[in-house]
């Protein structure tokens, strides 16, 4: 292949990069648009606190008696709902051969540079518009499915902020702190959302780990199986 027909093959990528980008710009506006109309159109936020009301509230509503069970129990399912799909999306192993060879562009940058080497500082700044486009198309490849699962998300609050708003009472007592206000402000969000969002958090990485360790064993074993077959 010759250095024209590798500037054209670069172009067509960059083409083809530059329109998925639009297309994830646009899906993400498109997002962040809903979003807005669910946070602040109050009657879209109550309908749909509502209905969901019918789902969630037999099943870890637990008849407004347990607020905080319910509040942890939501970030759970989300941390599942969002954990899972998470993993099987994202491209692991390009993930981690982009970072090995991330590692290995900078110390030949950083050797380039040291010997004052121009011809291959430049070479290795083409190279690096080449890493870009890879890396930004594996983002946005592992991104795109998860912008729907956010939806999910915010639906789930959507959920406790209506059920939070029929509590007959607010106030909750931990064995650490006794008339603790859930509506409290603590830094810029409430209370309840940082309970569901520590919940979340925890549950999203624990089963990722657990599954990237089974999938990873599973795959390792069967890579030795074929090579001693």
């Amino acid at each position: 292949m010759t250095e024209q027909d590798r500037k054209l093959e670069q172009l067509q990528r960059q083409k083809e990069m530059t329109k998925s980008l639009y297309k994830f710009q646009g899906l993400y506006f498109l997002v962040f648009i809903f979003s807005i109309v669910v946070i602040y159109v109050i009657p879209v936020r109550d309908a749909i606190g509502g209905a969901f009301q019918f789902v969630l509230g037999p099943l870890i509503g637990f008849g407004y008696k347990y607020p905080v069970l319910t509040i942890s129990l939501s970030g759970i399912i989300t941390g599942l709902v969002s954990g899972i799909p998470r993993y099987f999306f994202t491209d692991w192993v390009k993930i981690g051969k982009s970072q090995i060879r991330q590692r290995a562009f900078s110390q030949a940058m950083s050797k380039a540079y040291k010997d004052n080497d121009r011809d291959r500082v430049n070479k290795l700044n083409k190279m690096r518009q080449e890493m870009m486009l890879e890396q930004q198309a594996t983002q946005m490849a592992s991104t795109t499915p998860l912008i729907f699962l956010s939806m999910f998300t915010l639906l789930i609050f959507v959920w406790l902020y209506y059920f939070l708003s029929n509590l007959k009472f607010s106030y909750v007592s931990f064995p650490w702190a006794s008339n603790v206000n859930l509506n409290a402000i603590i830094g810029f969000f409430p209370s309840w959302i940082i309970i569901s969002f520590i919940s979340n958090i925890v549950v999203g990485y624990f089963i990722t780990m657990v599954i990237k360790y089974v999938d990873f064993t599973y795959k390792i074993r069967k890579d030795e199986a074929e090579g001693i077959a």
